[in-house]
C-alpha cells in the first residue's frame, strides 16, 4: 500500500472553509488566482490528496464558488450565517462530519500548504489528541488541525468570528512544525500585493 493509501484509510474527513466575506482583501479570496487556478479549486485538490471524504463550506458567492469546483468529488455545505464569522463555518462543517472519527480543518486561503504537511499530520492520527500544525514564527498552534470525535461538541458550539484557536492553545495536542513560509494566508490587500509583485497570481 502506498504512502497515499495509507494517508487515505483513515476515518478522516477534511472540511475547507470557503465562506468567508474578505472584508479586509476587498474581494473575494476564495476567487483569487494563483498558478492558473483559483485559491479554493487548489486548495480542494490538495484536500481530495488525503482523503476521499472532502466537505466545502461556502458562504459569500456560493454560486461562483460552486462551478470552481466543477468535476472534484466533493460536497458542499451552505453556511447560512457565514457573514457572522470562521467559527459558524467550522460548526457548520463539523455537523456534516460527526459519523467520522476525525475532522481537519484546512483554510482555503494558504496557497503554499505543501500536501506533505497535511500527510504528516495525518501520519499521527491516534482518535485521541488534536493534531495541530505549530507555526515556526512563534510557535504558535494553529491550522491545518485535525480534531478527533471528543472535540465536535466544542466546534459545533462556535457560533462567532474565530476560529477554533482556543481549543489548540488549551488542550494538549501532537504538533507538527509547519515552516513560516507555508502558513502564509491571503488576508489583506498587502498580502495579495506582495503575489503579484512576484508574479505568483495569474489575474
Amino acid at each position: 500500500m502506498s504512502q497515499s493509501e495509507m494517508v487515505k484509510s483513515n476515518n478522516l474527513a477534511v472540511i475547507v472553509l470557503a465562506a468567508g466575506i474578505s472584508k479586509r482583501l476587498g474581494s473575494c479570496k476564495q476567487l483569487v488566482n494563483y498558478n492558473g487556478e483559483t485559491l479554493l479549486r487548489g486548495t480542494v485538490k490538495k484536500a481530495l490528496e488525503i482523503s476521499n471524504d472532502v466537505y466545502v463550506v461556502l458562504g459569500y458567492k456560493k454560486d461562483v464558488c460552486e462551478k470552481e469546483l466543477k468535476n472534484l468529488d466533493v460536497t458542499t455545505v451552505f453556511n447560512e450565517n457565514y457573514k457572522k464569522g470562521m467559527g459558524t463555518s467550522i460548526s457548520c462543517g463539523i455537523k456534516v462530519t460527526q459519523k467520522f472519527k476525525n475532522s481537519m480543518i484546512l483554510l482555503c486561503d494558504q496557497p503554499f500548504m505543501p500536501v506533505s504537511h497535511l500527510k504528516k499530520l495525518c501520519e499521527k492520527i491516534d482518535n485521541n489528541h488534536i493534531i495541530s500544525s505549530l507555526s515556526s514564527k512563534g510557535l504558535k498552534k494553529t491550522v491545518p488541525a485535525i480534531f478527533p470525535r471528543a472535540f465536535y461538541d466544542s466546534l459545533i458550539k462556535l457560533d462567532k468570528d474565530f476560529g477554533a484557536k482556543y481549543l489548540l492553545k488549551n488542550e494538549k495536542s501532537v504538533d507538527i512544525l509547519l515552516e513560516e513560509e507555508f502558513s502564509l494566508d491571503i488576508d489583506t490587500k498587502e498580502d495579495k500585493e506582495k503575489l503579484l509583485k512576484d508574479n505568483l497570481i495569474v489575474q
